[in-house]
């Protein structure tokens, strides 16, 4: 073999001449990387409220608006109110809110718990529209002032349509009636006869049915009571025949109440030692 080839040779077959010192910085990264032990990676944490919303969340929804649901509706039926007494206006005057309110309080002063529920309720209803009489009178109040008349007749015949169904087939039974309103309901016989409840004529009557609201003593004493128009007369509807549908003695003993608390409002006495103002 000659010289050459066994240089080639000893080249192949000596790696020590391919040999590369380590450096340090390389020689202490290999060392911590045995020496170190392998860190097992955590496993991934999964939120289960996430994870629970992610599967569920129509089921949630749904339940939570029933429940919301149920809540108001046993809310609304804990503070239902309950009347004692039903009390029904029909006039062109109108009654503001306070002013209802503030009338049945005072009512509420000379009436008994008549549902036995622990308190004492009364209940006015006001159907504010005009008659047709009073529409003409309107009318020419209008026309001899040189005003235009500001006036719904659509708005107005549609309450007295419901005024009609109300007196004659809902809860109230005590009416308080402008002079107009009143004479149509006489005119159809919807009122008890003052004689089969008083043992002689009230004070202020108006007629056979009816007193005139301005001149009893309640009227009088409470000043609640004027917000009404001063011709308003006061009378008791007979017993509603609805009473049929929705129970005969349960709606006689209603009516027994509101005739009760009808004779408590006519013989209304002051009282003791108040001197009204002349």
């Amino acid at each position: 073999m000659d010289d050459k080839n066994k240089d080639l040779e000893k080249d192949i077959n000596t790696p020590e001449d391919d040999f590369v010192p380590e450096s340090n910085a390389a020689h202490r990264i290999r060392m911590r990387g045995e020496m170190e032990p392998e860190v097992e990676e955590e496993p991934l944490e999964i939120d289960k409220w996430k994870n629970f919303w992610f599967h569920h969340k129509v089921k949630v929804i749904m339940i939570s608006i029933f429940a919301f649901i149920l809540l108001v509706a046993t809310t609304q039926y804990a503070s239902r109110k309950n009347p004692d007494v039903y009390i029904l206006y029909a006039g062109p005057d109108y009654i503001t809110a306070n002013e209802n309110k503030a009338f049945c309080e005072s009512l509420a002063k000379i009436m008994d718990d008549y549902n036995g529920d622990g308190r004492k309720l009364a209940q006015l209803t006001d159907f504010i529209f005009m008659t047709d009489s009073q529409v003409e009178e309107y009318y020419a109040e209008c026309e001899e002032a040189d005003e235009d008349p500001f006036f719904d007749l659509f708005a107005n015949n549609q309450t007295s349509e419901k005024y009609s169904y109300e007196i004659f087939g809902g809860n109230a039974s005590i009416c308080i009636l402008a002079e107009d309103q009143y004479l149509e309901i006489r005119a159809a016989g919807g009122f008890i006869p003052l004689s089969e409840l008083f043992d002689e004529t009230p004070e202020g009557a108006y007629d056979e049915y009816g007193v005139r609201l301005s001149e009893t003593k309640f009227y009088k004493y409470y000043g609640t009571a004027n917000m009404f128009p001063e011709d308003c007369v006061i009378a008791i509807r007979k017993l509603s025949t609805m009473s049929a549908l929705t129970g005969r003695k349960a709606g006689e003993k209603k009516h027994a109440y509101q005739v009760d608390m009808f004779k408590r409002l006519i013989n209304f006495e002051y009282p003791e030692g108040y001197t009204p103002a002349k």
